[in-house]
């Protein structure tokens, strides 16, 4: 499951979800700002920048590069989640628009 194909994805969805929502590319810019270039790039570093995790995260979340053998749906009672009422049923692949 892992490899190229999975890193390739990733980076583009990563790329697609950046362009699907732009006022996220400041913010994420300015945390990498600190780095002058490609090759002052540290996985270290980078692994401590907190909006980059998130980002790289949700795009994982919503986009996951290989199948899940178990979905994920909202219970039939559904639930609150963050002031929303997600009703019961929901799942992730038809909650995308």
């Amino acid at each position: 499951m892992a490899g190229v194909d999975s890193t390739a994805t990733t980076l583009t969805y990563i790329i697609y979800s950046l362009e699907k929502h732009p006022q996220y590319i400041k913010t994420l810019a300015k945390e990498l700002s600190g780095y002058p270039n490609v090759d002052s790039l540290k996985s270290v570093e980078l692994e401590k920048l907190p909006y980059l995790n998130a980002v790289i995260r949700e795009s994982l979340r919503m986009y996951p590069p290989f199948g899940s053998p178990a979905g994920r749906a909202c219970p039939p009672e559904g639930r609150m989640l963050n002031g929303y009422y997600i009703p019961g049923g929901v799942d992730h692949i038809t909650s995308r628009i």
